[in-house]
């Protein structure tokens, strides 16, 4: 039985923009094979029902008069993109699907198929691939009659593509927000993004900025300093002593008083910690667990209550979130261990259980020990709503929740100690870590402990995507584009030499790229480029480049696209010679370009 999708085996790259796609791209014929002779209605059908299953966005609208071949590849399309996305690989949302006459044609395709010209995002070329694979197995069994298990469909590509993922969910949101609001964005290493065009734009790598002090950023990556310099400012730092030894721990752990928790002095998200220790033998093993992570261990006074991360920017709280160790809250009628059972079952516990392979909340050593400690068993039926802690740390990764919480229900008191622990380490963006019984009661009058100024913070969760636009915003201001004019010359040497002398007599650009180098105000500033895309590249991210003009030839933009997704002006220069060499090229190159700019013709 043939198969109703067919993808070419002709598929290029593109670094840059086109067809409207703003970033990287893939490029390619997709053939929907018989078309016209058989009818497409149920496979359409069953598509649509099978994709509302895989996928938490929603489909792509039918315009009016749209025909069911393409409305098959605009979901194909689509599926490619959607499931990279929810796979932590950010990507743009716009794609490119047109119908080839059959005239024009270039792939062979079988008699009465339709083909289509597509245009899809693509950050790297192998999980491309692995997307389109898999979405088109899928739509070929869906039309065949099959009915794919949705479930187990979805967990199998997001294995596939994992290593592929944006490292780490500040990158993949900050991503996500600037493709959403059409920001211009450049990957200048790993890690590191630049947000916006020249003399506007910013650098940022996680929740890191071009403005974070790297003395600051020393300083929170010391969990022993910062509190020694919250405690100097008068702030509610951690009473703590650094420790080589178990010995040393319980020496310290006797001197600050029972309970006391055992903790590495420099590693984030609750590695190594140990909390609410209330003998010698739990910080002798509170160390050994402590020194496996970090040759730096400290011992701290511990403190009752709920920990608060509340993260600041530019010195205000943006986000409040309540973190709860893993465990149980009762109901008056079920048991410990039966709750214990129930919340295994809850999405997120399921979630944790398949990224770790282990179960993050059970009735372990740790947690008998919790309830002997508090005088509980499994066997006791806590009353309703009464906190049964039974993990010593309150990390996700440990079984713990993060739930939100108003601002207007923290106390003005506790967001301004936040603001005034970040501005003490001079950092634009602090998690500050509050631990508290009450957020909306003040620390002056129930006491409280900042246990960690974290410098690079977590910034938001999937619940609250938001947060990132808001931080992008005000981070880039109204706009973070430079004005920027692209200038396409027919190929060889002298024809773009003769375009770049022109640009520099008539001196309107501050910045100008070339293979040959950049000029900032006249002067040329660089040594040459490989091609002119990687040329415009280099200008658009410097920041002392007020406007920008960037020369490349018909070639270069054919071959690699538009190295800005969104231009004041593409002329191009001498058409009638380009159209004279190669008309089909021109053609290529105006469509690519058009939705980026409307095209000016230069004499």
């Amino acid at each position: 039985m043939s198969e109703l999708l067919q993808i070419s085996p002709s598929w290029s790259r593109r670094a840059g923009a086109c067809f409207g796609v703003r970033e990287a791209s893939l490029a390619g014929v997709v053939i929907v094979e018989d078309a016209g002779a058989q009818s497409l209605g149920p496979a359409l059908h069953a598509v649509e029902a099978a994709l509302v299953q895989l996928v938490d966005e929603p489909l792509p609208a039918t315009p009016a008069g749209q025909s069911a071949d393409e409305r098959l590849v605009t979901l194909h399309t689509w599926l490619q993109c959607a499931i990279q996305r929810q796979s932590r690989i950010a990507l743009t949302t716009v794609f490119h699907v047109q119908r080839q006459d059959r005239q024009h044609v270039q792939e062979p395709a079988p008699a009465g198929a339709s083909t289509f010209h597509v245009c899809l995002p693509a950050a790297t070329m192998k999980p491309a691939r692995i997307a389109m694979a898999w979405a088109t197995r899928l739509f070929n069994r869906l039309a065949s009659g099959q009915a794919p298990d949705a479930a187990r469909e979805r967990d199998a590509i997001h294995e596939e593509l994992k290593e592929f993922a944006n490292p780490g969910l500040n990158t993949f949101n900050v991503l996500s927000a600037a493709h959403e609001l059409d920001v211009p964005v450049q990957v200048v290493a790993k890690y590191t993004l630049v947000l916006g065009t020249g003399a506007r734009s910013r650098w940022m790598e996680s929740s890191l900025t071009d403005a974070t002090p790297a003395i600051g950023m020393r300083m929170a990556n010391s969990k022993h300093t910062t509190a020694r310099v919250l405690r100097a400012a008068g702030l509610p730092g951690g009473d703590n002593h650094l420790v080589r030894s178990a010995h040393a721990a319980m020496q310290a752990a006797h001197q600050l008083g029972y309970p006391v928790v055992v903790k590495p002095m420099d590693l984030q998200q609750g590695t190594g910690v140990s909390a609410d220790l209330r003998d010698d033998a739990a910080v002798a093993q509170g160390f050994a667990l402590a020194r496996d992570a970090s040759p730096n261990v400290l011992v701290e006074k511990w403190a009752p209550g709920f920990t608060h991360r509340l993260t600041v920017f530019n010195g205000r709280v943006i986000r409040v979130t309540r973190r709860i160790a893993g465990g149980v809250f009762g109901d008056g009628v079920t048991s410990v261990a039966a709750l214990v059972q129930l919340q295994q079952q809850n999405a997120l516990l399921q979630r944790g259980m398949r990224r770790t392979g282990r179960v993050l909340l059970e009735l372990d050593a740790e947690a008998h020990d919790l309830l002997l400690q508090h005088g509980k068993t499994a066997a006791e039926v806590p009353r309703a709503g009464e906190y049964v802690r039974l993990r010593r740390r309150d990390n996700v990764s440990a079984g713990g929740t993060n739930e939100s919480v108003p601002l207007q229900q923290t106390h003005p008191d506790n967001l301004q100690l936040a603001v005034d622990a970040a501005a003490l380490l001079r950092l634009d963006f602090a998690g500050v870590d509050l631990i508290m019984e009450d957020i909306r009661q003040s620390w002056f009058d129930t006491g409280a402990l900042i246990c960690e100024v974290n410098g690079q913070p977590q910034l938001g969760t999937s619940s609250e995507p938001k947060i990132y636009h808001q931080i992008l915003r005000e981070l880039l201001g109204d706009d973070c584009r430079i004005p920027a004019r692209l200038l396409i010359c027919t190929d060889g040497d002298a024809p773009r030499e003769l375009a770049l002398q022109r640009l520099l007599r008539e001196g309107e650009s501050s910045g100008i790229s070339s293979p040959a180098g950049l000029w900032i105000d006249g002067r040329l500033a660089t040594g040459p480029f490989a091609d002119g895309f990687a040329a415009a590249q280099a200008l658009l991210r410097r920041t002392d480049v007020r406007n920008a003009t960037c020369l490349m030839t018909i070639s270069e933009v054919d071959r690699m696209g538009l190295p800005l997704a969104q231009w004041d002006r593409i002329d191009m220069v001498n058409r009638a010679a380009m159209v004279a060499h190669d008309a089909v090229m021109v053609a290529r190159v105006t469509a690519m370009a058009r939705p980026h700019q409307a095209m000016r013709e230069r004499a």
